[in-house]
């Protein structure tokens, strides 16, 4: 992969941790395992921890060797970009990127209620390439809502899936919403803009998460005026809550 889209990516990862710096390690052990049970494994797989704030890599499993054939302490961000298949290495940009709209738009307490899955293909150390489902969830945040760390887990699909497209997903976990199959390449086709110039404001600083009170403060006009803008943004957007409006909204370019 070009060191301009490394770069790309790195620039995801910095605005998932809003540039903070890590802190000290915690006992994971917990947490991780409660976490491995929402994971579901079709194949042989590996796990591993990494320092989103650091960009490191603090853990892979040994399983890795018989997934790509290359020792846990040669795992890292790094080795995860390089060995991407060259023609899935601009959607996995792509994806990163839509990753970090996604998590910066979620209020804090939400940050570790989802998981992000979608797959691509990586060249194992023989060599050979073989597609992976990755799978990646927060086990640390701080108190604005910052990712310190994510667990992640790398399946061998091979077997399952040859097509090279492929869709991204946020998985809701304790009763979120759960966004299946989307990335803003594909997912939504618009036809010009939807939103009235004052239904932009109001979807600006609802993404900012600001609630219908401060709205309508904020802009000098009622809350039921904001109320009723809502309700209609909701109806011509065809979303069913804030958080769908705000996503579809970045992702057209409308916000």
């Amino acid at each position: 992969m070009e060191t301009i889209k490394y770069d790309e990516v790195k620039n995801a990862w910095k605005q998932i941790a809003r540039n903070k710096k890590s802190p000290a390690r915690f006992d994971f052990e917990i947490d991780i395992y409660k976490k491995l049970l929402g994971f579901f494994h079709p194949g042989p797989c590996y796990y591993y921890i990494i320092n989103i704030a650091d960009q490191q890599a603090e853990f892979v499993s040994e399983s890795i060797t018989q997934v790509r054939g290359i020792a846990p302490e040669e795992f890292s961000l790094d080795h995860v970009v390089e060995t991407i298949h060259p023609e899935d290495a601009a959607y996995f940009v792509a994806f990163e990127k839509e990753v970090a709209r996604f998590f910066n738009q979620l209020l804090p307490e939400q940050v570790l209620k989802y998981k992000v899955s979608y797959d691509y293909r990586v060249r194992r150390k023989d060599g050979t390439y073989i597609r992976l489902l990755q799978q990646v969830t927060t086990i640390q945040t701080d108190e604005s809502g910052a990712v310190i760390r994510v667990l992640g887990v790398h399946t061998d699909i091979t077997h399952l899936k040859k097509e090279k497209t492929a869709t991204l997903s946020f998985i809701g976990l304790e009763g979120e919403p759960s966004y299946i199959d989307t990335a803003c390449s594909t997912m939504l086709q618009s036809s010009g803009m939807p939103l009235t110039k004052r239904e932009k404001e109001i979807a600006g600083l609802l993404a900012e998460g600001k609630n219908t009170g401060e709205i309508a403060q904020a802009l000098f006009i009622s809350a039921h005026t904001v109320a009723k803008h809502r309700k209609n943004m909701l109806q011509k957007t065809g979303t069913h809550s804030v958080l769908d409006l705000v996503f579809k909204a970045r992702c057209q370019g409308w916000l």
